[in-house]
């Protein structure tokens, strides 16, 4: 994760392809109606809000939280579009997430923000037409990293379990002690890793795989610079050893903005496995 400065403003990107698995792909396309900033929380004076894609028809659906990038300081929702667009158009209420930035707002704020999205989203499920228990989390770059702590359960308040069931995540930046000088990093986080080691491995996903994770399915660039392939082994690896399911889905030759404009399949097959996990209700 050779993170640059001048990239900052662009982290928000990344793809692959998927094992085979039990995904159910859907050949019908759903109508859906967005409801605009929905007020899922209140940051000191700032409301923060979502915005929900709701498919047309009775429900319940299975959801999908869809978390922006930007190096946890940067960009807005308006990147994830396309995404939420495309998880409606398939059956998913899609719930496009903001969240507070740093350095303002340091960690855990961001990670508060989503679970307390994901709180909301299961507190206002009949007027969202969703099923409750069918959550799930989409994100990309720093986005990757907040929807990956929600899979894992990271930074979750002791006794109680706010984690979602599936996670979909790209560019994931999931092991911060492998970039002790980092300028994206330390603002997030507010303490240099020689600082606070103890706080870098907290706020890792890595850190917390155990084996009632959510399912990930894991897309990256092969040529990715600013967080390198490696990141997405090592979450893989340690979901794997946890006895938890996790795909890879390799963008070859994308690098970190590339893969997330030219997915090279990886939205698609990503939709395919929540399909596969999150469609059917549980019995």
């Amino acid at each position: 994760m050779r993170l640059l400065l001048p990239l900052l403003a662009l982290l928000s990107f990344a793809c692959a392809a998927p094992q085979p698995g039990t995904a159910r792909p859907r050949t019908r396309k759903t109508t859906f109606t967005i409801h605009r900033g929905l007020v899922y929380a209140q940051a000191c004076t700032d409301p923060l809000t979502l915005d929900a894609y709701v498919p047309d028809g009775p429900g319940p659906f299975p959801g999908v939280l869809v978390i922006h990038g930007g190096g946890w300081s940067a960009r807005r929702p308006a990147d994830m579009v396309h995404i939420a667009r495309a998880l409606a158009a398939r059956g998913f209420v899609a719930m496009n997430v903001v969240y507070r930035l740093a350095p303002a707002d340091r960690y855990p704020a961001a990670v508060d923000d989503v679970r307390e999205a994901a709180r909301y989203a299961r507190r206002e499920a009949a007027r969202l037409k969703l099923d409750p228990e069918r959550l799930g989390a989409w994100g990309y770059s720093a986005g990757a990293h907040l929807a990956a702590m929600l899979g894992v359960g990271g930074g979750e308040d002791p006794g109680v379990d706010d984690r979602v069931a599936a996670v979909v995540a790209g560019g994931t930046p999931a092991d911060f002690s492998k970039y002790p000088v980092s300028p994206i990093i330390t603002p997030f986080l507010g303490l240099s890793y020689a600082e606070a080691p103890e706080l870098w491995r907290e706020a890792s996903p890595v850190t917390y795989a155990t084996p009632d994770d959510a399912p990930f399915f894991l897309y990256h660039g092969t040529a990715d610079t600013l967080v390198e392939p490696e990141q997405a082994r090592l979450m893989a690896e340690a979901l794997t050893r946890a006895g938890v399911p996790a795909r890879l889905f390799w963008i070859k030759g994308r690098g970190h903005v590339s893969a997330f404009v030219f997915d090279g399949g990886a939205v698609a097959a990503g939709i395919d496995f929540l399909d596969g996990v999150l469609a059917a209700p549980r019995g």
